[in-house]
């Protein structure tokens, strides 16, 4: 298995496009890149081998230091109000990096294994100055063992995703977010998420599952290839079972080919060889095409689908779409067809910290065709894409 090293990342970068003549500065630069997210880990290489910094990259290994600290301290508070909780990706992964050597963290992903423990996380973060950036209801799949209230028309049990967030220790720096979510894997919009086994008796395995998802909303990036290395390296044959459990549950083969082909490119032996990872990754590419053909041919999902892409971009036709759907048909239908919906807040009920809870846990009020979600966490508007202002006024004005 690779080393965590200079030479480690110099050759990451280079496999990945920068130029293997560059000097520091301009390995550094490429190390920044979205595509790589090794800047944190240079960095501190080059301080543990004795390598003198400028002044300005002391300042930058020192803003990524000061940022895990803050999320640390975030961890150890959250833990304690849901201590049933655990961390996906991340700080798990981070701890296998050698000692003084950093791995950059975009944010805090934590698996609440409770809706009880996910409220109460929720709300410390509220009440010490954090605010809610997007709430997402889910349906559960069945077996599930996370029950929320259930939906309205009988849905079923919820899952649900809460985005946290407040400015960053660097008032130029990205902002810090926590993501408190009652299901470890979340895919396509147009499913509902995926729960692991319970409890995570295997939390390597379910970080490198949680690794593989994070490729349907982009390509891999540098520090994915490491991560990869220094998790399957540590791999023993329970963690083995429960990785292959979980790409069967999720059908996330392709990734997890395309993750561990770009592993084998570098010349990186893995300590682990999925033999049935082709024709597993083959099969689920096809299965993917008739599940996506069976899910359009349903005229209120192929709503759904339209009115979710106006959440990315303006499109008159997803706005039509998302229109139908509030006014003539009614959010609680998508939920049920297993279609996600994203809260709006109504404010002044807790979203920003400022005002008592509104629920005790997640309820659902229909208001005319309607969903209005109370919470802990503030009141929200549910919708399955674009929003109107008069929907927000009309949610807002309606009974409690």
């Amino acid at each position: 298995m690779p080393e965590v090293s200079v030479g480690t990342v110099a050759r990451l970068l280079a496999a990945r496009g920068a130029d293997p003549r560059a000097d520091d500065g301009e390995l550094l630069a490429a190390a920044r890149a979205p595509r790589h997210k090794l800047a944190a880990t240079l960095l501190s290489l080059w301080e543990r081998d004795g390598r003198a910094l400028t002044p300005a990259q002391r300042a930058e290994l020192a803003a990524h230091r000061e940022r895990l600290e803050v999320y640390r301290a975030t961890w150890q508070a959250l833990n304690k109000a849901a201590p049933d909780a655990f961390l996906l990706k991340g700080f798990g992964i981070a701890a296998l990096y050698p000692a003084g050597v950093l791995r950059s963290a975009g944010d805090l992903d934590v698996v609440c294994t409770t809706s009880a423990g996910l409220w109460a996380a929720s709300r410390l973060l509220l009440d010490d100055g954090w605010q809610v950036s997007a709430l997402t209801v889910f349906t559960a799949r069945p077996g599930d063992t996370v029950i929320e209230q259930e939906a309205p028309d009988g849905t079923g049990p919820c899952h649900v995703l809460v985005e946290i967030t407040r400015p960053g220790p660097d008032p130029d720096g990205d902002e810090l977010a926590v993501g408190l979510t009652t299901a470890e894997i979340v895919t396509l919009t147009s499913r509902p998420p995926y729960q692991l086994a319970r409890p995570p008796r295997a939390p390597l395995a379910a970080n490198l599952v949680a690794l593989a998802a994070e490729l349907w909303e982009r390509d891999y990036r540098s520090r994915d290839l490491l991560d990869l290395a220094l998790l399957a390296e540590r791999l023993t044959a329970a963690d083995l079972g429960a990785l292959r459990d979980g790409l069967d549950r999720t059908g996330l083969w392709p990734e997890w080919q395309t993750l561990t082909d770009a592993v084998a490119r570098l010349g990186w032996p893995l300590p682990l060889v999925l033999p049935e990872t082709p024709g597993a990754a083959r099969r689920e590419r096809l299965s993917r095409r008739v599940r996506a053909a069976a899910r359009w041919s349903h005229p209120v999902r192929a709503l759904g689908y339209a009115a979710q892409s106006g959440v990315e971009r303006e499109s008159v036709l997803a706005d039509r779409a998302s229109d139908l759907l509030h006014e003539r048909i009614g959010a609680h239908r998508a939920l049920a067809l297993g279609l996600p919906l994203f809260g709006v807040p109504l404010g002044g009920e807790g979203s920003d910290g400022s005002s008592a809870p509104s629920a005790s846990g997640l309820e659902f009020v229909r208001r005319g065709r309607g969903l209005v979600a109370l919470s802990p966490a503030g009141s929200y508007l549910l919708v399955a894409g674009a929003c109107r202002q008069e929907w927000i006024e009309r949610a807002a004005d309606g009974p409690r």
